[in-house]
């Protein structure tokens, strides 16, 4: 009895310990994680100082001399770029669009890259590209199930990613985008291009709408190369439904 006690005793001495040891590595993996989310969002905050300080600093409202006065005829005739030319910021809001989209475009180059050297473009990359933009489920499918078809929901997200690149390409050609007409609608945006940091913060919005949507035209391209000329498959994850055999199946209807 008392080697049965011991042994017990013994196992459940373990089991603290390990229970100990899994409390112990869950406190240091939450620490982990924490500091890891303060230091991106340093790396974030760095980021929109490099991003913003630059222009408010160095940026100005008007062209003061021949070389700005230049540029700005330069990007206004030649580049065709307008945005905000009628508002109080002309010269301001023109830098700030370029430079914005110049800066957006690097680092997404950047995050395309990183992308692409840890998935690959063979399989896992067919994966990654169907859970992100293919595997959501329209709820409108419940009631017309046609919009399910691999085909059609391609469509639908490629005609909404259009749609933004598009509409933040025109907005490089809106003169008065600062002029509040009255309206409710865009007033936000009219009244942030009457400022020098509402500028900045709509051309950032805009700029994400204008560079990942050529980035998502890219990835699709390799996708559907992979899809039709490598045969990769669609990336779809099709879970195994488990197969009862007959004779297994006979004997639970016997038992019941």
């Amino acid at each position: 009895m008392s080697t049965k006690r011991y042994v017990v005793r013994e196992l459940l001495e373990q089991h603290t310990k390990q229970k100990k040891q899994e409390k112990l590595e869950q406190r240091r993996l939450a620490l982990e994680q924490r500091a890891k989310h303060k230091k991106q969002n340093k790396i974030l905050l760095v980021f929109l100082l490099i991003l913003f300080v630059p222009p408010l600093l160095l940026f100005p409202a008007f062209p003061k001399n021949l070389w700005q006065y230049e540029i700005y005829r330069y990007i206004t005739e030649s580049m065709f770029i307008i945005i905000g030319t009628k508002g109080p910021l002309p010269f301001f809001t023109i830098l700030s669009s370029i430079y914005v989209t110049f800066v957006m475009l690097v680092l997404s180059v950047y995050l395309c890259f990183v992308f692409i050297k840890n998935v690959g473009i063979k399989k896992q990359f067919q994966e990654v590209i169907y859970s992100k933009f293919f595997h959501a489920e329209f709820e409108a499918s419940k009631k017309y199930p046609w919009l399910e078809k691999s085909f059609i929901k391609k469509t639908i997200v490629s005609g909404m990613f259009f749609f933004c690149f598009v509409m933040s390409l025109i907005h490089f050609l809106i003169d008065d985008i600062s002029f509040q007409d009255g309206s409710r609608r865009g007033a936000l945006i009219q009244l942030g291009y009457n400022y020098r940091i509402g500028v900045l913060v709509w051309e950032s919005v805009f700029s994400i709408c204008t560079v990942f949507p050529f980035f998502y035209f890219i990835f699709l391209f390799i996708y559907l190369f992979n899809y039709f000329f490598r045969g990769l498959g669609t990336g779809k994850i099709i879970i195994p439904q488990k197969v009862v055999h007959k004779g297994t199946k006979k004997s639970s209807q016997k038992r019941s």
